[in-house]
């Protein structure tokens, strides 16, 4: 059996984080995907580059929102698994990613997170998010 670390109630609100970050992003809520980071929360993505702070973040979510011409995007994340030390985390999980776009659904991208989160102001959130798709290592 795997060392389970971290309280129950920590370990709940950081599996909610990993679907609130889907689930904004994939809706459109840009600013509630920002508000799953830290204050000086990094995502970096071997597409898209790295963006840092808060205005990075509005700058990535700009260019991704650009990118997407009318398709609507789900994130389907699985296999989650992270580790707890104090206020703070490190975690994984995997990533197929689809886009639908005039009736059609079609896989984009397989691939993997790699985090960093912290307790921020009572809260467990991102510092830090890789999204690696394979083959773009």
């Amino acid at each position: 059996m795997a060392n389970i670390t971290g309280t129950w109630e920590d370990r709940e609100e950081i599996r909610e984080l990993y679907a609130r970050y889907a689930l904004m992003i994939d809706e459109g809520k840009y600013q509630e995907w920002i508000d799953c980071f830290t204050e000086d929360g990094v995502f970096e993505s071997s597409r898209l580059g790295r963006h840092e702070g808060r205005a990075g973040l509005r700058k990535f979510s700009e260019l991704f929102a650009a990118s997407l011409d009318g398709a609507q995007v789900r994130h389907v994340i699985s296999n989650v698994t992270f580790n707890i030390e104090g206020a703070y985390a490190t975690g994984a999980c995997y990533l197929i990613y689809y886009q639908c776009k005039d009736a059609r659904v079609q896989q984009s991208a397989v691939g993997h997170y790699n985090d960093t989160l912290r307790k921020s102001g009572g809260r467990w959130l991102f510092a830090s998010r890789q999204v690696w798709f394979d083959g773009h290592h």
